[in-house]
């Protein structure tokens, strides 16, 4: 991953998208995907975590593509960066970062429901932009 994909954001925690999916194995996730007319969404238990890819479901996912993953258990805490992060095929989320790792960023979708975090990896099709709230 080159560091050109993500900008203003704090520095990365040392955790990878495959560590960071290790704990959720079993529980159920969903994924979503680019698709026509509008995006695919897959939800089920994830499997299957290796180097390359994932499983949600019966789907299979590669890291090294568009997607992002929506969890289900609220978060309590965030930084305060507003973030946008844009997918190729996919379009703009924007949203509360929760964290960076080494290959993704974590954060809460606004507008979204209930503060359950969203997995998005840093790869060549995807770019994240943060900025720092400011007190007004």
């Amino acid at each position: 991953m080159s560091d050109n994909n993500i900008q203003g954001c704090p520095a990365p925690q040392n955790i990878t998208l495959v560590q960071r999916l290790q704990p959720l194995l079993g529980r159920t996730v969903t994924v979503f995907t680019p698709g026509f007319p509008q995006l695919t969404k897959t939800t089920g238990k994830l499997s299957n975590v290796t180097a390359t890819t994932f499983t949600v479901g019966t789907n299979q996912i590669f890291f090294q593509t568009s997607f992002f993953i929506v969890l289900r258990h609220p978060v309590k805490h965030v930084k305060p960066f507003d973030l946008t992060a844009t997918a190729e095929e996919i379009g703009s989320l924007t949203g509360k970062l929760i964290r960076v790792g080494k290959d993704f960023v974590e954060f809460v979708q606004v507008p979204g429901k209930k503060d359950v975090p969203t997995l998005f990896p840093l790869n060549f099709f995807t770019e994240v932009r943060c900025e720092r709230e400011h007190d007004e």
